[in-house]
Formats: structure tokens, C-alpha cells, sequence
């Protein structure tokens, strides 16, 4: 399974990653990017089965990074991440082809529900 994380927030990115690790993702299956072209980047280089982006970065938002991840690799599953939520903002993600949302900041199990049945192979 190849993962895509990215955040801005190195700190963010670095407790996604490990909560990942601490659910049987070997390190060696995680990709990182600290901004949406980074992501972009990743993304023409390899497939990925799963992305969890952060939604407000500078430059290329989440949001952008979503959308040429629905139109480029239609197969893999995308989360999107935010400190913020609201009804209408979670609507418009699942219509653009959000598979889940994870709220920040959360618990182990939090992450463990919203991403786990994701990482089942």
C-alpha cells in the first residue's frame, strides 16, 4: 500500500505519519510533502492508494491537491484533514470525492476509526 501525507505543519505530518506506523504501515510505504505541489509532484511520479490532506496550505490547497487526485488516480482514497468543519464545508469534500474527513486535533482511536478500515488491504 503506497501512502501519500501532507501537511504543512511539520508537526502534523510527523503525528499522521505515526499514527500510521502504530496501524502496520511500514515506513517504506509513506511519502511525505509539506505543500500541495510537492503533493502534485508525488503524484506524477507514482500511484498511491491513499492521501490524507491537510485542507488550508499556502499556494496549492488541499482542496486542488483533491481534485487532481479524483482526476489523475480515481482509485485511490483520499481524507482530508482540517482543524476546521462544518456541515456545508464536509458536503462540498464528499462531492468533489472525499472519501473521509479526519478533525484536528485528534486521539489515537479517532484516527484509528476514520482511517483504519482505509488501510485494510
Amino acid at each position: 500500500m503506497k501512502i501519500l501525507v501532507v501537511d504543512d505543519s511539520t508537526f502534523a505530518r510527523g503525528i499522521l505519519i505515526r499514527e500510521l506506523k502504530a496501524n502496520g504501515i511500514a515506513e517504506s510505504e509513506i511519502s511525505q510533502s509539506d505543500n500541495g505541489a510537492g503533493a502534485m509532484e508525488s503524484m506524477a511520479a507514482q500511484a498511491f492508494d491513499l492521501a490524507l490532506l491537510d485542507i488550508v496550505m499556502t499556494g496549492i490547497d488541499g482542496i486542488a491537491v483533491l481534485k487532481a487526485f479524483k482526476e489523475t488516480q480515481p482509485k485511490a482514497k483520499v481524507i482530508m484533514c482540517s482543524s476546521h468543519s462544518s456541515p456545508e464545508a464536509l458536503e462540498e469534500l464528499k462531492a468533489l470525492g472525499s472519501d473521509a474527513f479526519l478533525l484536528k486535533p485528534f486521539s489515537a482511536q479517532e484516527f484509528k476509526e476514520v482511517v483504519g478500515p482505509f488501510l485494510e488491504k
